[in-house]
C-alpha cells in the first residue's frame, strides 16, 4: 500500500504501475462520465486514453462499449463506482478477461459499499481510495494505492509540503461546519475551498499523505462506519418516495450481492436540477437543501484530456447523465426537518410531467 497526498495522485500512480509491464503508450480506458479528478490522474500519467460509456440507470460500465474499447486496444481499464453505488464487477471481469486487461478499481467514492461482502477498493487488480473532502472516510486530503498480485510502485514519495496539514485541517473544519442544510449556501462565497463546485485541477507533484490527514483518518475510522449506516437509512427513506414519482428514477446497482455506501443519493431527473428549482422555490432553495447537479461535462469535453483521447469521445449514456443526474444529501448532519423538506421536493418534482 502507498499513501499519497490525494486520491487523484493515488490513481495516477495506479495507472503508471499498470503500465509498467505494458509500456507507457498502453491505452487506458476511462469512463466517459466521472469525477474530473479521474481525467486529471490520466493526464498526469500521460499516454493515450480511450473512453467507454455508462448505463445511466446503474452507473455501471456499458458492457458493449467497454468491449469495443478493449477490442480497439485498451489494456488498462479504470472502473470508478460513483456515489458508492457498486458496479457489476463480475460482468466487468468477464469482459476484461477476454483481452487480459488490468482493472484499476478507483473506489474514491466507495466507502461503506460492498460487493459480495468485499469492500469496494478490494476488487480490482489495483485499487485506489480517496480520503479527501466530502468522502465517507475523510482526512481532509489523502489517498491510497492498494497493490495486488505482486505489483508494486517504484516511486519514492516526497514528504508532504509544510502547509498540507494546515490545509487539510481547514477543509475538515469547513466540511463539518458548513455541512448542515441551513448553511449550504455559504460555501459559494468561501474563496479557495471550492465546496460544492466541480473544477478540473491539473495534475500535481505526487507526494506522501500529510501527517494531519493520516491522524484524522485513524481517529475517524469508527465514526465513518456509523456514518455509512445512517446514509443508507436516509437513502432508504428517499427511495420509498421516489418509487411512485414519474419524473424521477432511482439509480441503483445492477450487481447481485451488493450493498451501496451512498456518498450521495443519485437520481435521474427528467428536467434536471431546474425541475427541483421550480418545485421548491428557486436555486437558492435548492442550494440550502443540498440538492446538486452532478458533473457538468463528459470527460472527453475537458481540453486537457481531449488531447489524449483516441477513438470515440462522446457517449449517449454519459450525455444523459450530464443533463439529468441529480444527487441528494443523505449524510447525518441533516435533521428530520431537512429530510422532510427533501421528501416534499421529491413529491413536487415527481408530480410534473416528464
Amino acid at each position: 500500500m502507498l499513501l499519497c497526498g490525494s486520491g487523484t495522485q493515488a490513481l495516477q500512480v495506479a495507472i503508471e504501475c499498470a503500465r509498467d509491464d505494458l509500456g507507457r503508450q498502453a491505452a487506458v480506458a476511462l469512463p466517459a462520465f466521472s469525477c474530473f479528478d479521474v481525467a486529471s490522474a490520466a493526464v498526469g500519467a500521460g499516454g493515450p486514453v480511450m473512453l467507454y460509456d455508462l448505463d445511466p440507470l446503474s452507473l455501471s460500465p456499458d458492457l458493449e462499449s467497454l468491449a469495443r474499447v478493449l477490442a480497439a486496444g485498451a489494456r488498462v481499464v479504470v472502473i470508478a463506482p460513483l456515489y458508492g453505488i457498486p458496479v457489476d464487477w463480475d460482468a466487468i471481469e468477464d469482459v476484461a478477461s477476454t483481452q487480459g486487461a488490468t482493472l484499476i478499481e478507483d473506489a474514491a467514492q466507495g466507502h461503506g459499499a460492498t460487493h459480495r461482502r468485499r469492500p469496494l477498493g478490494s476488487l480490482g487488480d489495483i485499487g485506489t481510495l480517496s480520503f479527501g473532502r466530502g468522502k465517507g472516510w475523510t482526512g481532509g486530503a489523502g489517498g491510497a494505492v492498494l497493490f495486488r498480485r505482486g505489483r508494486r510502485s517504484s516511486r519514492t514519495l516526497r514528504t508532504a509540503a509544510s502547509m498540507a496539514s494546515l490545509k487539510a485541517a481547514t477543509v475538515l473544519a469547513a466540511q463539518w461546519g458548513l455541512g448542515r442544510p441551513s448553511l449550504y449556501g455559504l460555501p459559494q462565497s468561501a474563496p479557495g475551498l471550492e465546496l460544492g463546485e466541480t473544477v478540473y485541477h491539473p495534475p500535481r507533484e505526487i507526494r506522501a499523505i500529510a501527517r494531519a490527514s493520516a491522524a484524522a483518518l485513524l481517529a475517524g475510522r469508527a465514526m465513518s462506519s456509523g456514518e455509512a449506516d445512517r446514509r443508507r437509512e436516509n437513502a432508504r427513506k428517499l427511495r420509498a418516495q421516489i418509487a411512485d414519482q414519474p419524473a424521477l428514477r432511482e439509480i441503483a446497482s445492477s450487481a447481485a450481492g451488493s450493498s451501496a455506501g451512498y456518498l450521495r443519493f443519485p437520481v435521474l431527473a427528467a428536467q434536471g436540477l431546474r425541475g427541483f428549482a421550480s418545485a421548491i422555490g428557486g436555486e437558492d432553495a435548492v442550494r440550502r437543501l443540498g440538492v446538486a447537479a452532478s458533473y457538468p461535462k463528459e470527460l472527453g469535453e475537458l481540453p486537457a484530456l481531449a488531447r489524449l483521447v483516441v477513438g470515440e469521445s462522446r457517449m449517449p449514456g454519459a450525455a444523459q447523465l450530464v443533463h439529468q443526474l441529480v444527487t441528494l444529501p443523505v449524510h447525518s448532519l441533516g435533521s428530520s426537518r431537512d429530510l422532510g423538506r427533501l421528501v416534499e421536493s421529491i413529491v413536487s418534482y415527481g408530480g410534473r410531467p416528464a
